[in-house]
């Protein structure tokens, strides 16, 4: 099956997230697609499109949330979807809630498959004022990882059946 991976990533752990996605997708024709470098891909030979993001305040990026404005069209003519969110939510409540904060209800209701992955805070790769702000709101000094990789294997299980 020919499947897009397209993902927005800010310090890289998306891009990792959506790597090992595609990596377990052993089937699939798997392109992987980075929205900081491609706005506008062209989707219309995909059958399988996974979209992912990094959540920052509770709600992923205004650019991915653009993405998805533009060709919510494009998204609903394929057959399957998947949606994912890496972020350092622990609770799955609250993980929901950034899911409906991060994709129009109607996505979310077409989409087969929707994971939340975890996240990492790389405090070495920040910038000052994100650094600053994890370290007050998370309280921190160090960096963290926390990268579901049963949550990877449970949506791409679920993607593939």
């Amino acid at each position: 099956m020919k499947t897009a991976i397209i993902y927005l990533s800010k310090y890289g752990t998306t891009k990792k997230v959506a790597g090992m996605i595609g990596a377990r997708l052993t089937d699939d024709e798997v392109t992987m697609i980075d929205l900081n470098e491609d706005q506008s891909p062209d989707l219309s030979f995909y059958e399988r499109i996974i979209v992912g993001s990094s959540v920052y305040t509770g709600t992923a990026k205004k650019k991915f949330k653009e993405f998805l404005s533009v060709n919510h069209v494009s998204l609903f003519a394929v057959r399957e979807v998947g949606l994912f969110l890496c972020g350092m939510e622990p609770d799955s409540v609250k993980q929901q809630e950034e899911m409906d904060r991060s994709f129009p209800e109607e996505l979310l209701r077409h989409s087969k498959v929707r994971g939340f992955m975890g996240g990492e805070l790389i405090l070495e790769k920040m910038n000052f004022i994100d650094k600053f702000v994890v370290k007050k709101l998370m309280k921190t000094t160090s960096s963290v990882f926390n990268i579901n990789e049963q949550a990877i294997d449970l949506f791409v299980e679920k993607m593939q059946s």
